[in-house]
């Protein structure tokens, strides 16, 4: 009675049904990208072939910005994992220290020189923020 009221339509079991199936298939989803992200995210070379299409072009990574690492490890992201990027933030830039981190889609980036000068990115699970923290 109250939908009807409101004006809205009333859930059927089959728009019930398919809302559960949405939910269950996205959950199962960011669990296997959860797993791919452990198993291969860390260690990732990046170079001018991993770069083609990049707004960052591989003569800039040295002198790059948050924001410019954040494009970096969101084309990574996507090119690697087939997952569309819905945000990026860029949080630290140390270029004299060759080190730059912060969030893709809530995964933590770290990029940084490994021991023979190139450069790599890490991707992790981003820590959970909890109430008490915030």
């Amino acid at each position: 009675m109250l939908q009807a009221a409101l004006g809205l339509s009333p859930l059927t079991n089959v728009l019930v049904t398919s809302l559960i199936g949405h939910f269950v298939m996205a959950a199962m989803q960011d669990d296997a990208l959860k797993a791919l992200i452990s198993d291969l995210g860390e260690g990732i070379v990046i170079d001018p072939e991993l770069l083609e299409g990049c707004s960052v072009a591989a003569h800039d990574l040295d002198d790059m910005d948050a924001a410019q690492a954040a494009e970096v490890a969101a084309h990574v992201f996507f090119t690697l994992f087939e997952t569309k990027v819905l945000e990026q933030t860029g949080e630290s830039a140390e270029p004299e220290e060759g080190e730059w981190s912060g969030l893709v889609n809530g995964f933590r980036f770290v990029i940084e020189r490994d021991g023979d000068g190139d450069l790599v990115v890490d991707f992790s699970e981003a820590p959970s923020v909890s109430s008490s923290d915030a």
